[in-house]
């Protein structure tokens, strides 16, 4: 380290020189003034920054097709039960909420989790991540996107044929 009262960079050539008549062989690859270091640390990370942007989208994903699997599985085991339903009035549109309804509580059971942790998350985020951008609500409105995955398997339910359901079991 140098200590400079003018133009940090106007010194480099002169310190090459200093450094060469010591050792010539001494390697004297990145010189940087220490703004320069500063801003190179806190510029962040993209790689990090992308790869944690990949994983939260691959759980969001995950968290998606867990829904789907548990209300579609749920639908598969609750055949019998639907079919009986349909077979005593019950509308398409009635088992369709009935499904619909199971599902958003499922997801919003897990979106107050998560927004939760978003509440305390950023102020950890801001310390560790620089520009991470973890403070904008476009973020907070993609977490019921989960409900639609329970739509497909409610959209199932409500085409059950009462007689096949009940030839089932």
């Amino acid at each position: 380290m140098v200590r400079a009262t003018g133009e940090p960079n106007s010194l480099i050539a002169s310190l090459r020189n200093a450094v060469a008549q010591v050792d010539s062989q001494l390697p004297l690859s990145r010189l940087m003034s220490m703004s320069a270091v500063i801003d190179r640390q806190t510029g962040g990370d993209t790689f990090f920054s992308r790869a944690l942007a990949a994983f939260a989208l691959l759980a969001l994903v995950l968290a998606a097709i867990g829904i789907y699997g548990l209300i579609a599985y749920s639908v598969g085991q609750r055949t019998y039960e639907i079919g009986i339903r349909m077979a005593m009035g019950a509308r398409s549109q009635d088992i369709l909420r009935m499904i619909f309804r199971q599902g958003v509580r499922i997801a919003l059971i897990g979106g107050a989790i998560g927004l939760a942790m978003a509440i305390l998350l950023p102020k950890v985020f801001d310390a560790i991540l620089i520009d991470a951008h973890v403070h904008e609500p476009v973020l907070y409105l993609v977490v019921p996107l989960a409900i639609l995955a329970t739509y497909i398997p409610a959209r199932w339910a409500a085409r059950v044929d009462p007689m096949d359901a009940l030839r089932q079991e």
